[in-house]
């Protein structure tokens, strides 16, 4: 008998103690919270200042023509959008101007390249007098091949019909 009322209250003890070790001590321990040190990754601070550049850029200009026509009339407006064209270049001197002519899908492949290109050289030509340096600009033409609208509607066929300016990284 003398031997399990020493069992028992040995268990009692031991009972005592491992909930007082683990309630006081272990438990505290495991909840603290760890401060955990992050170190900034330098492709995603890259890649964000990208994304606030990028979204910083000026939006696509478009200039509209007739049909089968590569020369237009400059307006205020269009002297006022080429500002914040200006101001880029000013500020990133890596970057440059686009310019691409594009056409409806009435003609032939060639010709519509051919007029597209007319119609970049010439808005390339008002962009040298708009004070904008040659050698930072890229006159190309897409002709049909990238239409913004459909070519079903006479409208549709009149948005083709544009040179876009836009900047390139």
């Amino acid at each position: 008998m003398k031997i399990i009322v020493t069992g028992v209250v040995a268990f009692v003890i031991w009972c005592f103690f491992s909930a007082w070790l683990y309630n006081d001590i272990l438990l505290p321990v495991i909840q603290k919270p760890v401060p955990v040190l992050t170190i900034p990754d330098p492709q995603q601070i890259a890649a964000d200042s990208l994304a606030q550049i990028k979204a910083s850029m000026p939006a696509n200009l478009i200039i509209s023509f007739e049909f089968n026509e590569h020369k237009f009339n400059p307006d205020q407006q269009l002297e006022a959008s080429l500002a914040p064209f200006r101001a880029w270049l000013d500020k990133y001197p890596g970057s440059q101007i686009v310019v691409t002519g594009h056409s409806d899908l009435v003609g032939t492949i060639e010709y519509n390249a051919d007029l597209g290109l007319k119609r970049a050289n010439v808005v390339a030509k008002y962009l040298e007098s708009a004070r904008i340096p040659s050698p930072r600009m890229i006159i190309e033409s897409k002709g049909e091949t990238e239409p913004a609208a459909d070519y079903l509607t006479s409208e549709g066929r009149a948005r083709n019909r544009r040179t876009e300016i836009s900047i390139k990284m």
